[in-house]
């Protein structure tokens, strides 16, 4: 128990895909787990590419991140392919995050600057948080189905907890295009996302990847939910099916002592 508590305090920084060190077409992969009680963070950069940051802590959490730069440079763009996955269960009182910047892309596909965001946090419960995002030389793209599909933030049996899913087209300027659903209260509460995007101008929250959408959110016990919706030139929301003409939205709901189910949260702002 001791070796598994000193790795758990131990903060990484990795820098992948150093120029001479790989051959191109040979990926770079990182795998770090933990199991035990403290913390693990992490940063993990891909060349210029696209980096990811995750963190975990609780009184007893496992969990796994995997971070992949595939050194293939598609196109001769100078732009490589990388893959970030996390996933994490924490017992007792904790919190955890996954964030993935993408830092390059081909120019005439729009700048960089994509940003996905994952949080949970809880007291006296328990909590799940697992999400993949993938990035290359057009954009950001979450796409969990074929891998976990279901049940990417959960939270059970907890006196006070906080959710956060958040995509952002360009993170690196003000008043970038960005979709948010956030989330606090006590008891359960389950969160779907199956699929985000992301590119120069447009975020899809909950749907894209060329996939049927999973964006259903359900709690029980008392709670608060936000979505939020900003773009350029329009924001949708399935929450609000039928609604033109705005460019930014935010609904709130509160529930308290009982259940609260969204069949479809997804938003698509441009």
């Amino acid at each position: 128990m001791k070796k598994i508590l000193l790795s758990l305090f131990i903060s990484v920084l990795l820098i992948m895909g150093i120029v001479g060190v790989v051959a191109a077409d040979t990926p770079t992969t990182v795998d770090i787990d933990w199991d035990g009680a403290g913390s693990v963070n992490g940063t993990v950069v891909a060349g210029d590419d696209s980096f990811a940051t995750f963190h975990s802590e609780g009184n007893y959490h496992t969990g796994l991140f995997h971070a992949v730069d595939e050194n293939d440079n598609p196109y001769t763009y100078n732009v490589d392919t990388c893959l970030y996955t996390m996933e994490t269960a924490i017992d007792g009182t904790g919190w955890a995050d996954f964030q993935v910047d993408r830092t390059d892309a081909k120019t005439s596909y729009g700048v960089a600057g994509q940003q996905s965001y994952s949080y949970v946090g809880v007291a006296n419960g328990s909590a799940t948080l697992q999400n993949r995002s993938k990035t290359n030389y057009a954009s950001m793209r979450d796409c969990n189905y074929g891998w976990n599909a279901n049940d990417h933030i959960t939270v059970t049996g907890a006196t006070s907890y906080t959710i956060h899913r958040y995509m952002d087209s360009d993170s690196t300027i003000s008043g970038g295009n960005f979709a948010s659903i956030f989330v606090y209260g006590s008891g359960n509460a389950d969160l779907d996302c199956m699929n985000a995007e992301a590119s120069a101008g447009q975020v899809k929250l909950g749907s894209g990847c060329g996939c049927y959408t999973n964006a259903e959110f359900s709690a029980n016990g008392t709670g608060t939910m936000q979505l939020d919706g900003v773009g350029n030139n329009s924001a949708t929301t399935a929450l609000a099916p039928g609604m033109t003409g705005a460019t930014s939205f935010s609904f709130i709901a509160d529930w308290v002592g009982g259940s609260f189910n969204v069949a479809d949260y997804s938003t698509t702002v441009n």
